[in-house]
């Protein structure tokens, strides 16, 4: 089976987590799968073991490294690669951080990481070393999200902007996006902004999930998945949606534009290179819908629906 995926910075070699399932083994064993990518297809090349399954892995910039968020055990993994661009499954590096770790990215610049956490509701922060092939946790080792009595908190996902000095959370529980700054010397990030990201008239149980900002960094989105109990009621007319944000190219803080109506929930998506496609998910109903995205105001407009395979759970934008 399949889950999440990350693509090196050239497009060449994906990795994806997913499991195998093996003789006399109850439980389906996690692995990193390493597949080479040329002219639209893919060629599997190894499948490394891994010790926990991971909601999130990502490659570094320099394609030597593959990080890795466990949400169950609460800590985050450094996995080599090897020069055949195969993911071995040796464990280089493993911390302990907390539960519920949900994501793991790295800065453009590739010297910072950051790891969003939903239950204690915190971001934690490293330092990536390229000489060690280690993370180092920043001082402080997490910065807080949002009161926790604020209704728009627990960072799920996180997307650094492509040239401010900016990054920017999608918020679990109930439904949200915060704005952070970005010290490019330390790596610390700083709580700046928090706004809603569901539907106007809202009065459900919205879970905010995916995160991602255009490639000319004008516009950011986040996916809303409606959660509303009960959740296995086809009856329920649903308000999964995709929300709009513009972003202000001087100081980085928000703009509310809209949310759109999408396929039941939503749990990713991604955008194209061109920054004029966007494409999600609908996990429950094995569907993608895919969307336009005005250049000049950031709507969305539906062009197009697609049947997918059971369960998708992961979305990554490819050009050859």
């Amino acid at each position: 089976t399949g889950g999440p995926m990350s693509l090196t910075r050239d497009g060449h070699h994906l990795y994806i987590q997913g499991h195998l399932r093996k003789e006399g083994v109850k439980q389906p064993v996690p692995h990193i799968f390493s597949l080479t990518v040329k002219s639209g297809k893919f060629r599997q090349v190894h499948a490394a073991p891994i010790k926990d399954r991971t909601p999130s892995i990502h490659v570094d910039n320099t394609g030597k490294l593959l990080l890795g968020a466990h949400y169950g055990p609460g800590k985050v993994s450094v996995w080599q690669i090897d020069e055949q661009h195969r993911c071995t499954g040796e464990l280089l590096q493993e911390i302990e951080t907390a539960p519920k770790a949900h994501f793991v990215t790295t800065d453009p610049s590739n010297r910072f990481a950051y790891v969003p956490h939903t239950s204690p509701n915190a971001v934690f922060q490293f330092s990536l070393n390229l000489k060690k092939n280690k993370l180092v946790p920043l001082d402080p080792p997490s910065v807080e999200g949002p009161d926790k009595d604020h209704r728009y908190h627990e960072p799920r996902h996180y997307a650094h902007h492509p040239t401010l000095s900016m990054g920017y959370t999608s918020n679990e529980r109930g439904g949200g996006i915060s704005a952070w700054t970005f010290n490019e010397k330390t790596g610390r990030l700083t709580l700046k902004q928090t706004l809603s990201a569901l539907p106007k008239g809202y009065k459900g149980n919205g879970a905010a999930a995916d995160i991602h900002i255009t490639p000319n960094g004008k516009f950011v989105y986040v996916s809303n998945r409606d959660y509303t109990p009960p959740r296995n009621n086809p009856k329920i007319k649903r308000r999964d949606s995709i929300a709009a944000f513009q972003i202000n190219i001087k100081t980085g803080l928000l703009t509310r534009i809209g949310t759109f109506p999408t396929e039941h929930a939503p749990r990713s998506f991604c955008i194209d290179l061109s920054g004029k496609n966007l494409y999600v998910a609908g996990q429950h109903v094995n569907k993608l819908a895919a969307y336009r995205i005005h250049q000049e105001t950031g709507k969305l407009t539906r062009f197009a629906t697609y049947e997918t395979a059971d369960v998708p759970i992961w979305v990554t934008c490819w050009k050859d």
